[in-house]
């Protein structure tokens, strides 16, 4: 608040000998009847902050001033939409201190709370849906404030919802440094804002959709859906809207980029959870060497499961297998795991394996049985072994890359 209006409120309400100031939530003294005061800390202030109430106080504990000219200090809270903004203290006599610290609570708040509407009146569209945004990502959403502002924009909160991350890789160019901001932050702000508006623009996103800016380099789409019990449809219509994203930014060339979405939930209390969904899809891809900028779990569905995978099955399954590959100095023969995984993802072909891995189909033999011989794992005998040896060339993969 400005601080020529409090003067200005000072000088408006002071009377005779009273003294008073008024501070802001750190109990710094913003305005005084005493100038030489401004800028310094209030003791008296200190404590009607603490226990957030009116009080009148003790003159001789905290003003020192004789009792008997009948002075008292009155200390009063000042609340902005419900949170604590400052104090006002009056030191006066005693018929006037409480009158005069309730006054002055009552036009610093009456003014709070018009300085708060005029600038909501004042906030664009865009500023709010940003905050309608803001809390429904958020980890714990405040319904009380949520819910009002979706009706008001016409949101329907009952709706299917997913988030979609598209998760921005900004390129150095020969004449900026990019890590380093030389000149190149405004352009980048520019960049950001003609991707943004137009994923708005974006023919599958209705007036139920939100985008919205998470940081520098993640744009979070909020999709709807309406309720369905065939969720398929819903997800095969996810697929689509998100290859329809990558043909639009594909046309910039400043930047590579990652797009994934995370699961449909019914309301909004989950919406967080979904972006942290979606971002997990799009570090499994990254893990994976997945070439494709879209990351769904079509391929990658080997990849999610093993972030998941329950304790039990790590270590009595994937370790001990892991341990028996062990060479003597203490590394693992990633060629016989790779040329084994091949072997499964060509669905226990040994014509496909030859064909991807460009080796001769004796070495592949040769190499699952050694296999076998190490771990007992036989792909070509059983479905079992099969799912655990693509289960533990995964593993192994995020291992490594998570010690990177």
């Amino acid at each position: 608040m400005d601080v020529q209006f409090l003067n200005q409120l000072l000088e408006k309400y002071r009377a005779g000998s009273a003294r008073i100031y008024i501070t802001d939530a750190s109990t710094r003294i913003l305005a005084a009847t005493e100038e030489e005061r401004v800028g310094t800390v209030g003791r008296t202030a200190e404590y009607i902050i603490g226990i957030r109430r009116q009080a009148t106080i003790d003159n001789g504990r905290f003003t020192g001033v004789d009792e008997a000219a009948n002075f008292v200090t009155f200390g009063t809270p000042i609340l902005e939409n419900g949170q604590l903004w400052g104090a006002v203290i009056v030191h006066a006599p005693v018929p006037l201190a409480a009158q005069l610290g309730n006054t002055l609570q009552t036009a610093l708040e009456t003014a709070l709370d018009y300085q708060s509407y005029t600038k909501e009146q004042s906030a664009t569209p865009l500023d709010t849906i940003d905050q309608i945004a803001a809390l429904m990502l958020a980890q714990t959403i405040d319904m009380d404030v949520l819910l009002p502002l979706m009706y008001r924009h016409e949101l329907e909160p009952s709706l299917l919802r997913t988030v979609i991350c598209i998760r921005l890789h900004y390129h150095k160019t020969s004449y900026f440094n990019i890590s380093l901001n030389l000149g190149y932050q405004s352009s980048i702000e520019q960049l950001r804002e003609e991707v943004v508006n137009r994923i708005r623009h974006n023919r599958y996103l209705s007036t139920q959709d939100l985008v919205y800016m998470a940081d520098r380099n993640t744009i979070l789409i909020i999709k709807s859906f309406l309720p369905t019990e065939d969720l398929s449809r819903s997800y095969l219509a996810l697929d689509v809207v998100c290859r329809d994203f990558a043909d639009t930014l594909n046309h910039f060339s400043a930047f590579s980029f990652s797009i994934a979405y995370g699961n449909l939930y019914p309301g909004v209390r989950l919406t967080a959870k979904s972006w942290h969904e979606a971002e997990e899809t799009i570090e499994a891809g990254r893990q994976a060497g997945k070439p494709s900028p879209f990351y769904s779990l079509d391929t990658l569905l080997f990849e999610t499961v093993c972030r998941h995978l329950q304790s039990q099955i790590v270590n009595k399954l994937l370790e001990p297998a892991l341990r028996k590959l062990l060479r003597k100095d203490g590394s693992l023969p990633m060629e016989l795991i790779s040329c084994c995984e091949a072997f499964v993802d060509s669905c226990m072909n040994l014509s496909a394996a030859s064909a991807r891995t460009q080796l001769h189909r004796n070495t592949i033999s040769a190499r699952l049985a050694k296999l076998k011989n190490l771990t007992g794992l036989d792909p070509t005998a059983d479905f079992k072994d099969a799912f655990l040896l693509k289960m533990l060339a995964v593993y192994v993969k995020q291992k490594n890359e998570n010690k990177e």
